[in-house]
């Protein structure tokens, strides 16, 4: 299924989110995405999602492409898992794009019952 670049960005923007992390693999993982999440910022986007995804996506791949930061074998392992799930956004994976958005529905439709809760 074609995704637009509305729903890459958004997938993206879900992974790259900044999440608490217990372990190696964890820090791993979360090294690969504070990677993108910094890519991302250094490209001070203000286009549309078409146009921001074209932007930042050759940056992306450019650091895709050098591999992980070799530290330990949990540590790379979990880089290698973050770098997979960036990839397969970048590259339309079905199940990548699909559950990023789950997940982002989930926490927005958490986050808009308790400001509606907190606001009644």
């Amino acid at each position: 299924m074609p995704f637009t670049p509305e729903q890459i960005f958004a997938a993206l923007h879900q992974a790259i989110k900044p999440d608490h992390a217990t372990d190696r693999f964890e820090d791993g993982y979360a090294w690969a995405m504070d990677s993108v999440r910094r890519i991302v910022a250094n490209h001070r986007l203000h286009g549309s999602d078409k146009q921001n995804l074209t932007t930042v996506e050759p940056a992306i791949r450019a650091w895709l492409d050098d591999g992980p930061d070799y530290d330990s074998k949990d540590y790379n392992d979990g880089c290698v898992a973050g770098q997979r799930a960036i990839r397969d956004i970048l590259d339309g994976v079905d199940d990548e794009i699909i559950s990023q958005l789950e997940d982002a529905a989930r926490d927005y439709g958490r986050l808009l019952a308790a400001a509606k809760e907190a606001s009644a």
